[in-house]
């Protein structure tokens, strides 16, 4: 049953998500088409006008496609579980805990997507801004080369961490909002305010988190090490607190989804 619930839930909310990643890497070759005029700036200032807001376009298009995807997918599941709609939700022959994790994992998808959607954008705008550069493709990859033998960026270590962050981050901002939505909806006359309440004391937690991970990271001890102690350890620096913000967010995450289900099970408010 929750295959056809996953199959129900990307057959009905692709078309949005997908037309606002395709939006951002048009974006991003727009912005990267704008930067070629850079060399011709100074001789027009039409050319500037142009060019400046051709980059603050593509750059506050591409936040609020993000943003748009998350609000995209808050308010269908407040639509679909708390509203009149959830009367038909919940006469599905389908255990409450199967609606949410079809709802976790199609969000999670749609967010790793447009991780994915900005992550080439931004390459795409990099390739553009190399182009106008004096910088030959080989240089550039001589570079990379001598940062991956300085601080092993490039090591499998550090991607697999990169990787699992990424995913549990996205898995975790999605069961974060449906938490938000969820203790919302249980103010009677107030629930937007109540999860944007919810919303903020989850920021503020997330912040506390980030700062103690920085802190318990070993990166104010790096000041301490020689520069060749420095770059051996950067590496195993940086996964560190990369694999202890990815755990954070896992546990975060689980009771995140415990309190949805809980909620979802006893208190649903429904309009």
């Amino acid at each position: 049953m929750l295959g056809k619930l996953l199959k129900h839930e990307f057959a009905a909310t692709w078309r949005i998500p997908v037309a606002l990643e395709i939006l951002i890497i048009i974006l991003g070759i727009t912005a990267s088409i704008s930067i070629s005029f850079i060399p011709h700036i100074e001789d027009s200032m039409g050319t500037s006008i142009i060019f400046f807001m051709l980059m603050g376009i593509c750059y506050v298009g591409v936040i609020a496609a993000n943003i748009v995807t998350v609000v995209y997918l808050v308010i269908r599941y407040y639509k679909n579980l708390y509203s009149p709609q959830g009367y038909l939700t919940f006469t599905l022959p389908v255990r409450t805990e199967s609606i949410i994790i079809s709802k976790v994992i199609s969000g999670s998808v749609w967010m790793l997507l447009s991780y994915l959607s900005t992550f080439l954008a931004l390459i795409i705008v990099g390739f553009g801004a190399l182009g106008q550069t004096e910088i030959t493709v080989s240089q550039f990859q001589e570079a990379m080369g001598e940062l991956n033998s300085l601080f092993g960026i490039f090591g499998p270590r550090l991607l697999l961490s990169v990787l699992f962050t990424v995913i549990v981050s996205a898995i975790g901002g999605v069961l974060a909002m449906y938490f938000c939505v969820s203790v919302g909806q249980l103010w009677a006359k107030h629930k937007i305010l109540g999860a944007v309440f919810t919303y903020i004391a989850v920021y503020i937690f997330n912040q506390i988190a980030s700062v103690a991970t920085f802190f318990t990271s070993g990166f104010f001890g790096m000041a301490a090490k020689s520069a060749e102690e420095y770059d051996n350890a950067f590496a195993a620096m940086y996964c560190d607190m990369l694999t202890k913000i990815g755990l954070v967010v896992l546990v975060e995450s689980i009771i995140c989804f415990i309190v949805c289900l809980v909620i979802t099970r006893k208190k649903v408010n429904l309009d």
